[in-house]
This record gives structure tokens, C-alpha cells and sequence, in this order.
């Protein structure tokens, strides 16, 4: 608390004045704080090995939040039609014998492509997690994804739904 609270010293400028004069001094980063404190129970082991400290406190934050929030890029229009039509040609194109493999190749990339699902969301995909609802006069899947952050939900494009 002492680190993240008390403003640093030797050289630091504060990042602005206040109108009483009061340093105002910028946060420290998440994982400036996360470095020290991996150092520091990096020491308090060392003081365990030694048998200078009976048990190792708990260092964890009170609770777990996610750095940083990116969002999943999705194809412009352009780009999911060139996408859909490669795979497609490469179904008619395929010999006979890798013809099966082929179809579903472009059937797991247009499932992919109209979800936004990651490879490992789908293949973790049960029948469960799916259904089909009206929305503004569209059937679209609404999925309950287990992913790598948890479990979250997803709304598919149209062409996600076959008639």
C-alpha cells in the first residue's frame, strides 16, 4: 500500500500542482506493482528456506480483474466475401477423394467467420450453449461461450442460421 500511496523519491517530478502546492504524482502501472510484488514473495520464500518466517503471507489481490480489454475484430464486407468465396472454390476444387474435408472446412469457417467464436470456444461448443432467436426480424444464435476468460455470450450474424 506504501508503494502504490506515497509518491516516489530521488529525481520523480510530479505530473502537476495543485492550487495549494501539493504534488500530484502519476499512478503507479498494473504491472509495475504486480513486478514488486512477484519480488517480493521471491524474498519472503527466501526467508522461509532460511527459517526466518513460519508460513508465507497471502499476497493476492482481493480479486482478479483482466488487464485489458480487447475487443474481437470482425471482417469488413469486403473481407468476409473474398474469405467465403476462397473457401468455397477450394470445395469445388478439391479432388474427390478430400471433397468431405473440404466442405467442412468452409462450413466451420463461415461458423467461425458469422460468430467471431475463437477455435477453442467452438470446439468447446456444446448443443446446449446454442439457441436460435428472433431478433429484429432475423433468427440469430445466441451462445453461451466457455472460453478463455470465462463464460460469456455471443450473438451470431444472420448467416449463421441456415433455413
Amino acid at each position: 500500500m506504501h508503494r502504490a500511496t506515497v509518491p516516489p523519491t530521488g529525481g520523480k517530478q510530479p505530473v502537476k500542482m495543485t492550487r495549494d502546492a501539493t504534488p500530484v504524482y502519476k499512478a503507479l502501472s498494473r504491472s509495475t506493482l504486480h513486478d514488486e510484488v512477484v519480488t517480493l514473495r521471491l524474498v519472503l520464500k527466501t526467508a522461509i528456506r532460511h527459517g526466518w518466517l513460519d508460513h508465507l503471507p497471502d499476497l493476492s489481490p482481493p480479486y482478479r480483474t483482466q488487464g485489458k480489454v480487447v475487443h474481437r475484430p470482425w471482417f469488413s464486407p469486403a473481407e468476409y466475401k473474398e474469405l467465403y468465396q476462397a473457401t468455397r472454390e477450394y470445395t469445388h476444387e478439391a479432388r474427390a477423394d478430400h471433397r468431405w474435408e473440404a466442405e467442412q472446412l468452409h462450413d466451420y469457417v463461415l461458423f467461425l467467420g458469422n460468430t467471431g467464436l475463437r477455435p477453442d470456444e467452438a470446439g468447446n461448443l456444446q448443443h446446449r450453449d446454442v439457441s436460435i432467436e428472433d431478433e429484429d426480424g432475423e433468427k440469430i444464435l445466441h451462445i453461451e461461450v466457455r472460453g478463455k476468460r470465462g463464460v460469456g455470450y455471443c450473438k451470431s450474424m444472420p448467416g449463421a442460421v441456415q433455413p
